[in-house]
């Protein structure tokens, strides 16, 4: 009888949630059957556009960043690297590229995700700065689009923007980031 018993805990991604500039702190944490449940509503209904998905991709990645900070610590964490650098529990681009990374991808294999897919993260040089974002892949086009959420406070909307416009670092457009 317990052959065919799955416990729903077993279906709980894990995430290594990565903090303290470059992913120098990290620690293992799960949402729970409610914080799962809250993030299928942000994809119910399934969106009928590319650009709904988008929307409900910035909503989920802004929720999943507002547990995993109760969960961390880093609810805390403000935009950029330098408004918070005093403070504990702080993200830089590599943290906050690595943690969208795995939102991203556990909503994918969740198959919460049907206009997109994810895709490798990717950095952008200017001058001598290095930045990093989670990426995704817009399936008819294949146009890539950068996730970041390094600009925002923990829990706030992330932006998305294609990613050539990202990395030359052109202003965020409002017409994907209303």
């Amino acid at each position: 009888m317990l052959l065919g018993f799955t416990s729903t805990s077993a279906l709980t991604a894990e995430f290594v949630q990565c903090f303290d500039f470059g992913c120098k702190s990290t620690r293992e944490i799960d949402f729970n059957e409610n914080q799962w449940a809250a993030i299928h509503r942000v994809f119910s209904p399934a969106a009928l556009t590319e650009w709904q998905e988008k929307q409900q991709i910035r909503q989920a990645i802004a929720l999943m960043e507002q547990y995993a900070g109760e969960l961390t610590g880093t609810y805390q964490d403000k935009a950029g690297n330098y408004s918070g650098e005093d403070l504990p529990f702080q993200q830089d681009c590599i943290d906050e590229s690595t943690n969208t990374s795995q939102y991203l991808m556990a909503l994918q294999n969740r198959s919460l995700l049907h206009w997109h897919q994810v895709a490798e993260k990717k950095r952008r040089m200017v001058w001598f700065a290095t930045h990093w974002s989670a990426v995704i892949r817009q399936n008819d086009s294949q146009q890539l689009y950068a996730v970041d959420s390094w600009y925002r406070d923990n829990g706030e909307l992330p932006y998305i923007q294609k990613l050539e416009d990202w990395q030359l670092k052109t202003s965020f457009p409002v017409s994907l980031n209303p």
